[in-house]
């Protein structure tokens, strides 16, 4: 047994010795940086908010793009290619439990193997990303298992967040009961889609989003100035052309994208109605005071869109339902910052924090923290409270370097500077989330695109890019990451092949599940400012074809009238791009100035190689361009 006291520096510079706390870490999945009311949100999340009063948030906490390579770094103090699916790392269970600490996890694991294989003595949830709410099934099998059990179906009442908070109760029972410190993880599925919840958490919010996404977030805009969270460096940034300008959609549109949003609001604010019971709980057992509490997300708001065509179906309180909220709403859930999960922009990274501990930090209540953090930090954070010295081998295993840096010189000391604990950041994930953060300055690259670079101290909501006007500081920055890249990590060439010379706007890994081999379209994905006069050109890197197309169209339309397409074409065999890589339609009418398109295009309206193309359906699977004012 490692030692039972921790000696660390409190406030005032008294040194004291303090029992090693029990740690409880709840993780959100897919929650927006301005989602919750502390930090902002109109969803009513007083349980939250109450741990934002009498603990500490902070402003500049980061994660990773997903929810996958998040928990990587949670898990290991990691960035998630340097961990190598843990070959490289020691997950962070095994060493608290090595420490006395009685482990378990309750909820999504999402990670390599079993989670007791990772050092967790107890779970209950399921292996990977996602599951019904409802039915605790993902894909249509059951998910939920006890330890190493089956899969079992589960309760005709069961709900998972409630199900969750249930086990993580009992497993802290558990362990008081032995009298061993407990290090529980509870990692909610919610609020990730489906967007499940009961019927009387949704009602409620049906009104409450009437306004728009655009009228709301610049609400909660003002509301996280006057929070103290943002300050006038921070601008209120416009999207691009995959958000849909809320003025323009029709009012049966706006009703009902307004019951979507109400769909997430009701599945936090469940969320947080648990949480509120895990806390009556930890008081009742006089737990309280030596409970270090920490609350995250694991990456940026997320948007699924679902399929316009089958929107209205879609009810929360039903098993069978399949709920999704839009662009739109991701980009309120991301107030200030633009963009969403799967990319390294701040609204992909950037997440609430909270941490609570009665009987060590309530000199602090109610205090924000405006350092540079990264979820990696988290895991050095535990083992130092822990009593516990990361090692440099595992059996014959040597094991990478931290990543992280432990927080506790900043809890114990809120005036360090800001880049102290956590300087440079690295983002690679796939061909969607690429970036970097060092000092002042940040790059970031979507779908493989051009770097876009910041100076992020000055504007941290990323409203300017600088690439053109500082190309030495570009190049440095860019050098550094495939540096990093090349050296440190394990990831594939794919991740880290050269960036493209074109720029494709969101969307585009989307439209690439459905129109495999899918290179660049003119005008480009979520395109600003297109000429009233325009063609249309898809390129593929594979031979098209149309010998089975026959009745597949693929169709134009305005976000005003989702009815009446504006142009419609059913290409033929013998048509000009049969044979060749690229189709371009130049019959286009004139189009509206300042206006949002968005293209719908039946299954197999094309061939590309020997495959079908999927369908366009403004909805998962999107391409929208918004002209200009000519």
């Amino acid at each position: 047994m490692l030692r039972v006291f921790l000696i660390f520096w409190v406030c005032g510079g008294i040194c004291v010795a303090a029992e090693r706390p029990n740690i409880l870490l709840i993780v959100a999945d897919d929650v927006g940086y301005s989602d919750l009311g502390c930090y902002g949100g109109e969803i009513d999340t007083p349980h939250l908010d109450r741990m934002a009063e009498q603990g500490i948030r902070f402003s500049e906490f980061h994660v990773n793009p997903m929810c996958v390579v998040t928990r990587t770094s949670l898990m290991t103090g990691h960035e998630h290619s340097q961990s190598d699916n843990y070959r490289r790392s020691l997950p962070i269970a095994r060493l608290m439990r090595d420490a006395g600490y009685a482990t378990s996890i309750v909820g999504k694991w999402h990670q390599p193997g079993h989670p007791q294989d990772a050092g967790f003595e107890f779970f209950y949830g399921f292996l990977h990303g996602a599951i019904n709410s409802w039915t605790g099934k993902e894909n249509g099998h059951p998910a939920i298992q006890t330890n190493r059990d089956d899969p079992m179906a589960v309760a005709d009442d069961w709900y998972s967040t409630d199900a969750f908070t249930d086990h993580a109760i009992r497993q802290i029972n558990v362990a008081t009961e032995a009298g061993r410190p407990f290090f529980t993880y509870l990692a909610y599925n919610a609020p990730h889609t489906p967007l499940h919840a009961p019927r009387k958490n949704v009602e409620k919010y049906y009104q409450r989003y009437r306004a728009g996404w655009d009228v709301l977030r610049l609400q909660r805009f003002q509301r996280l100035m006057d929070l103290g969270l943002i300050d006038d460096r921070y601008v209120m940034s416009e999207p691009e052309a995959e958000v849909r300008r809320w003025d323009e959609l029709p009012q049966a549109i706006q009703r009902q994208e307004s019951r979507r949003m109400a769909a997430y609001a009701g599945m936090l604010d469940r969320l947080d109605w648990n949480v509120g019971r895990v806390w009556k709980h930890l008081d009742e057992k006089g737990l309280s005071d030596n409970t270090l509490v920490v609350f995250l997300a694991d990456n940026g708001g997320a948007y699924s869109n679902g399929d316009i065509r089958t929107y209205s179906q879609q009810i929360p309180w039903r098993k069978d339902s399949n709920p999704f909220v839009s662009n739109g709403w991701a980009y309120l859930k991301n107030t200030p910052f633009r963009w969403y999960k799967s990319c390294a922009q701040e609204g992909g990274v950037s997440v609430p924090l909270i941490v609570r501990w009665p009987g060590r930090l309530a000199a602090q209540s109610g205090g924000i923290r405006r350092q540079r953090l990264h979820v990696t930090d988290l895991y050095p954070t535990f083992l130092n409270l822990a009593g516990v010295k990361y090692p440099a081998r595992d059996g014959d295993r040597v094991l990478q370097p931290l990543y992280g840096h432990s927080m506790l010189p900043l809890w114990n000391d809120p005036s360090l500077p800001k880049q102290s604990i956590h300087d440079e950041i690295f983002w690679g994930f796939n061909q969607t989330g690429k970036g970097l953060v060092k000092g002042d300055w940040k790059i970031a690259s979507i779908s493989d695109g051009p770097w876009r670079l910041y100076n992020i101290t000055r504007d941290p909501a990323e409203a300017r890019d600088l690439a053109k006007s500082n190309l030495a500081k570009l190049q440095e920055m860019s050098d550094a990451w495939f540096r990093f890249a090349q050296e440190q990590t394990t990831m594939p060439a794919s991740w880290r092949s050269p960036l493209n010379a074109y720029r494709e706007g969101w969307g585009f890994h989307r439209i690439r599940m459905v129109m495999p081999g899918y290179v660049r379209a003119v005008p480009a994905m979520s395109a600003m400012n297109v000429p009233a006069t325009t063609s249309l050109t898809f390129h593929f890197d594979r031979k098209i074809s149309f010998g089975e197309t026959s009745g597949s169209t693929i169709r134009l339309y305005e976000v005003s009238d989702v009815h009446q397409p504006v142009w419609q074409s059913d290409p033929q065999p013998g048509h000009p791009a049969e044979g060749k890589r690229s189709i371009t339609f130049s019959d286009l009418p004139v189009l509206k100035p300042d206006t949002t398109y968005f293209v719908l295009a039946d299954p197999g309206w094309i061939w590309l190689g020997d495959k079908p193309a999927g369908p366009l359906n403004d909805g998962a699977y999107w391409y929208r361009f918004r002209t200009g004012q000519h």
